[in-house]
């Protein structure tokens, strides 16, 4: 029964990578969509302010005088950089005005605040650490990239991912598994997709958008995905992260930081969970007046600033017996970014993001520890709900909703 067990796994987790291996990164990109990219000379703030009105979560920052991508912007990254000034220059309206006042490129040169913009420097940080013959395969592959484009370059190494300046991308003809592939060993919550040749963003795609594809084409007969989904291994159940109503919100943004999450269960004085905090939410900015409100706002209790917030989301919670099959389900309905699963008093025993349901099918035996999901551009206060009983006698049919 036990060996039945792990061939129907398996039998699942390849079906699914097939599927994203026989499928292109250009499938994901809408007819409708935008790119935003920003000139690092720009005034940070001004960065940040265009993220929100594009209603954008990140952004291609272009570097001119070096002629080249310096990487990506996220709304994280300014929340980051702007605790990183309040923490060393004072912590007082000056220090969130003097952030104000510098330009992209001149947080980025910043020795403590550049590092902060995890998807700009990473790059630039492992070429630090290359070894002389990595550098010189590298010096080749720029050579290659100056004569025939980025694109020529990675074909000729066995590559369909590669590095736009500091820009870690995949052209549009890459498979999904390659982008999931590449997102997974290069720690990305977001990735640029880059027209063939031409080298131009054609969009920033995430976790989300891949497994939203996924759920709206995929289609399987055989019953593959009925063992709960605590028993895969998907996702955290030892060690969920939670913080108190009363914990004040520039501790909880140091716990994320720390920790590298993009949210946190916030738990009322019973350790039942009220509501999910996301490092992006800038409910704190937006309520704010002035400098000096800022500062005053990072000193507030996370369970005031869930209070605030102007419209109601729902937390997607599920319980821990659930089947891989209702997951995937839930997923189609609610396009959840992260799902909690609750005991029967509503206490958090476990969390799975939707990277951590793509990283099960891209690789069974990686083993490194993944990131949470993208960090989500919201305002929105999330509650508890109730969802439908797990019935795992139900047939699979990954479909989104109509």
């Amino acid at each position: 029964m036990i060996n039945e067990q792990v061939v129907v796994r398996e039998a699942g987790r390849e079906a699914i990578a097939e599927f994203l291996r026989s499928r292109t990164c250009f499938e994901l990109i809408r007819a409708s969509g935008k790119v935003v990219v920003f000139e690092t000379n720009i005034p940070i703030q001004l960065a940040f302010y265009a993220l929100l009105e594009h209603e954008m979560m990140a952004a291609p920052l272009w570097d001119s005088r070096r002629r080249e991508f310096a990487g990506l912007m996220t709304i994280t990254d300014f929340v980051d950089v702007l605790r990183w000034y309040h923490d060393n220059h004072g912590r007082n309206g000056s220090a969130i005005e003097g952030l104000a006042a510098r330009s992209l490129s001149q947080v980025l040169e910043d020795e403590g605040a550049g590092v902060l913009f995890t998807h700009a420097t990473e790059a630039r940080r492992g070429e630090e650490r290359q070894e002389p013959q990595q550098q010189q395969q590298q010096q080749q592959q720029q050579r290659m990239e100056d004569e025939e484009g980025p694109r020529a370059a990675a074909n000729e190494q066995g590559q369909t991912a590669a590095d736009y300046g500091a820009l870690v991308a995949v052209d549009a003809n890459a498979s999904l598994y390659e982008a999931c592939e590449t997102m997974r060993r290069r720690n990305r919550r977001f990735l640029p997709v880059v027209a063939p040749e031409e080298c131009g963003v054609l969009a920033v795609v995430t976790h989300v958008d891949v497994l939203d594809f996924f759920v709206a084409h995929f289609r399987e007969e055989r019953r593959l995905f009925d063992q709960p989904i605590v028993d895969l291994g998907i996702g955290t159940f030892d060690d969920v992260v939670t913080v108190a109503h009363d914990t004040r919100l520039r501790d909880v943004l140091d716990l994320l930081a720390r920790r590298d999450l993009s949210s946190v269960p916030v738990l009322d004085d019973h350790g039942r969970v009220t509501g999910l905090y996301s490092r992006a939410d800038i409910t704190f900015l937006a309520t704010a007046t002035d400098a000096d409100s800022v500062v005053a706002n990072l000193a507030t209790t996370v369970g005031e600033l869930l209070r605030q917030r102007r419209n109601d989301e729902p937390l997607h919670t599920c319980s821990p017996h659930a089947s891989l099959e209702f997951v995937f389900q839930l997923f189609a309905e609610v396009k959840f970014r992260r799902l909690l699963f609750l005991d029967d008093d509503n206490r958090p025993v476990g969390v799975v993001s939707a990277r951590d349901l793509l990283a099960y099918f891209i690789d069974a035996y990686a083993a490194a520890p993944l990131y949470d999901d993208d960090d989500d551009l919201t305002t929105s206060l999330p509650r508890p709900h109730s969802l439908p009983e797990h019935r795992p006698s139900e047939p699979l049919d990954v479909r989104a909703a109509e």
